[in-house]
């Protein structure tokens, strides 16, 4: 019976003893000191709405950022890229206030970031007044690479790529924007040369006629998916008008093209949705 006993104690002992300092549940104390120093503490006051995604104080350490030694314009700066008006727990696309975008994975559960870094939630939401707060595992990163940057990096348009520098277009879209960009696929770029009644040589010979149509894939501002009018009408850097229909496709000559996977991709000056086929003048 005393073995018993003996074996059972230690198992009592530990049930009533403190959680270790490595079992405590993660926090964000940086985050009061931070919004006091960004000029930002009246976000907790704000009408409630605003939610803030916090990197946990280990997340930070991780990362070697230590966001209160900050100068107040650049912690505004990084704070902006954490909070958003949409819900995490519930919204395909978290839109950030500066301008930067989390998308949900593709696979699994959690969301991906300018980058395209699994960005994972870590409990339910919080309240610091009237913010809300949600804890994630690391901090977030706001886009590096231009639209041209996005376009040239990626195999898969590499077409639209040699076109863009074909016509000049890929400093357009080095500079500052914001602009989106509805990038075609080469097999669709190359379809666009048979519907307009062109062969390939001839199509990339002419460099005016290729321009005017890359044009009209570009309109000025910041569209996400979620955000572009369906329906209505959008103007183009071509001067064209680009039509929306209700049932969330872009029309194209007699096309309805809906957006491809991989469609709102966040860039430095802009945002990149992807289609399978070129815009092309609408028929009657």
């Amino acid at each position: 019976m005393l073995n018993a006993w003996t074996c059972w104690l230690p198992r009592w002992q530990s049930a009533l003893m403190p959680p270790s300092p490595s079992a405590q549940p993660p926090d964000c104390r940086w985050l009061d000191g931070a919004l006091q120093r960004a000029g930002l503490a009246a976000l907790l006051q704000a009408p409630p709405g605003m939610t803030l995604l916090a990197p946990t104080d280990d997340a930070l350490q991780a990362a070697g950022l230590r966001p209160g030694q900050d100068a107040p314009e650049a912690l505004q700066r990084w704070l902006l890229g954490h909070l958003t008006l949409a819900s995490p727990r519930q919204d395909g696309l978290l839109p950030l206030l500066d301008g930067s975008l989390l998308r949900r994975a593709e696979q699994g559960a959690g969301w991906r970031d300018a980058e395209g870094r699994p960005v994972r939630l870590l409990g339910g939401l919080r309240q610091r007044g009237n913010l809300r707060v949600q804890l994630i595992d690391r901090p977030l990163l706001a886009p590096r690479l231009s639209l041209w940057q996005r376009v040239a990096a990626d195999p898969a348009l590499a077409r639209l790529a040699d076109a863009l520098e074909r016509c000049g277009l890929h400093e357009l879209l080095g500079c500052a924007g914001p602009f989106t960009v509805f990038a075609p696929t080469g097999a669709g770029l190359d379809r666009a040369a048979a519907r307009l009644g062109l062969g390939g040589d001839a199509w990339w010979r002419d460099v005016d006629a290729l321009r005017a149509l890359l044009l009209n894939h570009i309109v000025p501002g910041r569209w996400t998916s979620s955000e572009l009018p369906w329906p209505g009408r959008l103007r183009t850097l071509g001067d064209a008008a680009l039509t929306l229909d209700a049932f969330g496709r872009l029309r194209s000559g007699d096309l309805g093209l809906p957006l491809a996977p991989g469609s709102d991709q966040p860039c430095r000056n802009g945002l990149l949705h992807r289609l399978p086929e070129a815009l092309l003048p609408l028929t009657d």
